[in-house]
Order: C-alpha cells, then sequence, then structure tokens
C-alpha cells in the first residue's frame, strides 16, 4: 500500500482528496463530450460564392489605383521643368495615401464582411453537431469532425 509509511490519518485525507478530483473529473468529463471541429478556412474562403466575389471588387479596386499610377506616371513624363516633377510629385503622392487609406478601409471592411457571415454560419453548425469548438483546420493533426464542405454548402445558399 501507498500509505504504509505515512499517518493512517494523512493518508486518508490524500486517498479522500484524490478521490474526490477523480469524482468531478468523471463528471465534468461529458461536458465536453461534444467534441471539436475544424474548419479548413482557405478552402471555405475559396469556394464561397460572396467571399469570391469579394475579392473581385477587392481586386477591381487595386486595378483602379494601378491605372491611376500609370495614368499619373505618363503625365509626369510629359513634365519638363523639375520644380513641376516636384511639385506635381507631391500631389500625386497625398492623392495616393488617400487612396491606399480608402482602398485599405474597403478591402478591411470586405474581409471583415466575409468572416463575419462565415462565423455565424459556422456558428450554427457547430450548434447543431454540439461540437465544444471549432478551430482552423491546420492546427488538427488527427481526429475532430471537419464541418468545412457542409459549411461552404450552407453559405452558398444564403
Amino acid at each position: 500500500m501507498v500509505c504504509m509509511d505515512m499517518d493512517t490519518k494523512f493518508c486518508e485525507v490524500i486517498m479522500k482528496k484524490v478521490l474526490l478530483i477523480l469524482s468531478l473529473l468523471i463528471f465534468i468529463t461529458p461536458c465536453f463530450a461534444g467534441g471539436v471541429g475544424y474548419i479548413n478556412y482557405e478552402k471555405v474562403a475559396s469556394n464561397y460564392l460572396y467571399a469570391k466575389n469579394v475579392m473581385q471588387q477587392i481586386e477591381s479596386k487595386g486595378r483602379e489605383i494601378e491605372q491611376y499610377l500609370r495614368a499619373k506616371e505618363a503625365e509626369f513624363n510629359k513634365l519638363e521643368t523639375p520644380l513641376q516633377k516636384k511639385k506635381f510629385q507631391e500631389t500625386v503622392q497625398a492623392e495616393m495615401k488617400t487612396k491606399e487609406a480608402a482602398f485599405n478601409n474597403f478591402r478591411e471592411k470586405k474581409e471583415e464582411e466575409v468572416y463575419k457571415r462565415i462565423y455565424a454560419v459556422a456558428e450554427k453548425i457547430r450548434l447543431e453537431k454540439n461540437l465544444d469548438v471549432l478551430i482552423d483546420a491546420r492546427g488538427v493533426f488527427s481526429g475532430g469532425v471537419d464541418i468545412s464542405d457542409t459549411l461552404i454548402q450552407r453559405l452558398n445558399q444564403n
């Protein structure tokens, strides 16, 4: 017996604490019995029609900025004096800061919209499947429930 060299009273206290902890673990474990689900976010985002549309919108805005820069470069090349070129550069730099800020704001807003939509549907699926948590598929080595295909299907139905 483990408690041979220990005081009997002390041994009883330790054994009671161990039994209490084991009992608690037995009762708590069912609370986490739903399991872990995971999502391949890249797969979801690349197969979600709304997300594809958003990416096209973002790319379109990016192309607009590229076209703007090409047009400004052509204008710059037509300027003759260093003073004209310097003033032109300052003006274009200020305009570009504004355009970049607007583009970044637009991109972040659209990406957040996509994320919120994916999250809302993923949360519904998590609850339906009685899963405790959803994680990114990159963190899963073994086990778990992949809800990526179900998620894509539901997202594209809306």
